[in-house]
């Protein structure tokens, strides 16, 4: 009877084995990738947001990988137009429209080709990053309209709206939230001349997809970036998407990126 209760046992812990070992190992066939960046450069000395920076020759040997391993980078009309996507589609995002992406960041796309968005506070362009604090880091300068007409040129940036000045939209009321997505959305268009492809909730400390659904204006049919962590599985055909930070958890987002093979 101990024979037949530790054989039970073993079995069970075998199969357990095999489930962890699946999950970990399983492919993503048909899964979309997000990856969010943020600031470009060296972090300041002192800096409490170290997480937020990336490296200009980091992110090009990425982008030489995924192109390596068969990923191409898409763009955030293509995703909108609802059209077929390649086989192992990524697209490359960068939140906060600072002004180290024209001068670090944007040189590697044209090197390569590449399609990005950049999501940027409207109402703080020719700015700084006001929504951040700046005991934890000092201010950084945003891009100006002189430089996104610039970059508007080469056809490989689509532009995405955060909040008009980088509010956290889950600290409003519904109503004041929605009137604020709606505004940076028409400033993007009206003020910027650009067109909105896109809009990200961040930051978004207490995000709740249901609340942000009723957010986004009637007719807005562009690609929603959430603070949701992960890949997205049917693509092309989800309004809200998941991200993966390359330079908060880079380990865990060349896993994921392994798992897509």
């Amino acid at each position: 009877m101990m024979y037949g209760m530790m054989y039970g046992l073993y079995t069970a812990a075998g199969l357990l084995a095999a489930l962890c070992a699946y999950w970990l190992l399983r492919r993503r066939p048909h899964a979309l990738f997000v990856l969010a960046y943020e600031k470009a450069g060296i972090p300041p000395h002192g800096s409490r947001l170290k997480k937020e920076w990336f490296s200009a020759p980091q992110f090009e040997q990425t982008l030489i990988w995924l192109r390596t391993h068969g990923f191409t980078p898409v763009s955030l009309e293509k995703l909108a137009s609802g059209t077929k996507l390649p086989q192992k589609p990524v697209l490359l995002a960068f939140l906060g429209g600072y002004q180290s992406f024209v001068s670090l960041v944007f040189p590697i796309l044209k090197k390569h080709k590449t399609p990005a968005a950049v999501f940027l506070p409207p109402a703080l362009v020719n700015t700084y990053n006001a929504w951040q604090d700046p005991r934890r880091e000092p201010w950084q300068n945003l891009l100006t309209e002189k430089e996104l007409k610039e970059m508007q040129k080469s056809g490989l940036i689509d532009w995405g709206a955060l909040c008009e000045r980088g509010e956290d939209t889950t600290l409003f009321p519904q109503q004041q939230a929605a009137g604020l997505v709606r505004e940076s959305l028409f400033r993007l268009k009206t003020q910027l001349k650009l067109k909105p492809a896109g809009f990200a909730f961040w930051p978004a400390d207490n995000f709740d997809i249901k609340k942000a659904a009723r957010l986004i204006p009637d007719g807005f049919r562009g690609p929603v970036l959430t603070p949701l962590a992960g890949p997205n599985k049917p693509t092309g055909k989800k309004l809200f998407l998941k991200v993966l930070f390359p330079a908060r958890r880079p380990f865990a987002v060349r896993w994921a990126l392994w798992k897509r093979r």
